[in-house]
């Protein structure tokens, strides 16, 4: 139904995707197609249109969910002995299919394979990434079948291990024909770096884009009078046009709401509260990652609105009671602009974020 909150994997579930839905099918059924990318602002309903086409089309995949920020290398092999696990339990009925993966991974170093749960090594005799692709693109020739691996948010990658893994993945693209790969992520500027920065193992790899955007206003209030339709509440048009004007398009906050207003049956403000908490909360994850308070007050700032640089910079001065250079500025704003918190106006790309920032 359109208010479930998890990811959408049926079409009928998928609400105004068909442009993206098309052109996400043909690339993943093109053979010259290596690598797709899959970006969008947060909450614009990247994942559900991935799990969606995948499922429609039938095709296996591997999906690797790194929305929780990945630090180690023991982090790393856990989401990867969770996404093996989900692959075998997902085709548990193909049989030939599921034969085939669980005997390719029980002959690989440092894989231990019980029914349908895998459990990775992450210590010295772990399993490397380019030799689990190798094993997936090995049974994709012997049975026939492509398959994908799909990395979400995949900006959370960074460091040593974002390298260990680009490697791997440009490694696959170079010589392994049989499989191919899906990176979705919204936050643009970090995305960028993986795939166009020379420094980067991807960069010089070809690759396809499809993008996901905001509803208009339009298909804003289509969704919501859909919604309700389904679950049969019925809601006052004041407030459904409130809640278009305040949420701009954000079909993760429209749904949030229309689960929240319908199942929970709660009232508009307190919906508001707990989106603008759960906003906040991802921000001061952002924050803990940052050492100088200054990230802080920058977007308390924009926030209020503030964003003409003189006096953005005059009342970051204010604050520490001191002149700053205006590389400081210039590296707190390319950092917001990085993540996809804000635009090169200096705009916020999310209105609950917005109203988040002001309660730092």
């Amino acid at each position: 139904m359109l208010f479930d909150t998890k990811p959408k994997t049926r079409r009928a579930d998928l609400f105004d995707f068909e442009e993206e839905f098309s052109r996400l099918s043909r690339l993943i059924n093109d053979s010259l197609t290596r690598l797709i990318v899959v970006r969008g602002l947060r909450r614009t309903g990247k994942t559900s249109l991935v799990l969606t086409t995948l499922n429609e089309l039938g095709v296996p995949y591997v999906f690797i969910d790194v929305r929780e920020v990945v630090r180690s290398r023991r982090g790393l092999y856990e989401v990867l002995s969770r996404a093996l696990s989900d692959f075998l339990r997902r085709y548990s009925l193909r049989k030939a299919l599921l034969n085939s993966i669980i005997k390719a991974l029980s002959g690989v170093r440092g894989v231990r394979v019980h029914g349908v749960e895998v459990s990775l090594n992450w210590g010295r005799d772990r399993p490397l990434l380019t030799e689990l692709f190798r094993e997936f693109d090995g049974v994709s020739s012997s049975v026939g079948v492509g398959f994908v691996i799909v990395i979400d948010e995949a900006q959370r990658l960074g460091g040593s291990l974002g390298i260990e893994v680009w490697s791997a993945v440009a490694h696959a693209y170079d010589f392994l024909g049989n499989i191919k790969f899906i990176i979705s992520g919204s936050e643009m500027g970090v995305l960028n770096s993986i795939l166009n920065n020379p420094e980067s193992p991807l960069f010089g790899r070809a690759y396809a884009e499809v993008i996901t955007e905001r509803l208009s206003r339009e298909k804003s209030l289509e969704f919501l009078q859909r919604g309700f339709s389904e679950v049969g509440v019925e809601v006052d048009e004041g407030e459904l046009n409130e809640v278009v004007d305040r949420l701009d398009g954000v079909i993760g906050w429209l749904t949030y709401y229309g689960y929240s207003r319908s199942v929970g049956g709660r009232d508009l403000t307190s919906i508001f509260n707990d989106a603008i908490n759960l906003a906040r909360e991802e921000l001061e994850n952002f924050l803990k990652l940052r050492v100088s308070r200054r990230y802080r007050v920058v977007l308390k700032l924009l926030a209020s609105g503030v964003r003409e640089w003189g006096l953005l910079k005059r009342r970051l001065e204010d604050y520490e009671g001191s002149p700053i250079s205006d590389r400081v500025l210039h590296d707190i704003l390319t950092a917001l602009k990085m993540h996809s918190i804000i635009n090169e106006e200096l705009e916020f790309t999310d209105p609950i974020v917005k109203e988040a920032a002001r309660e730092l």
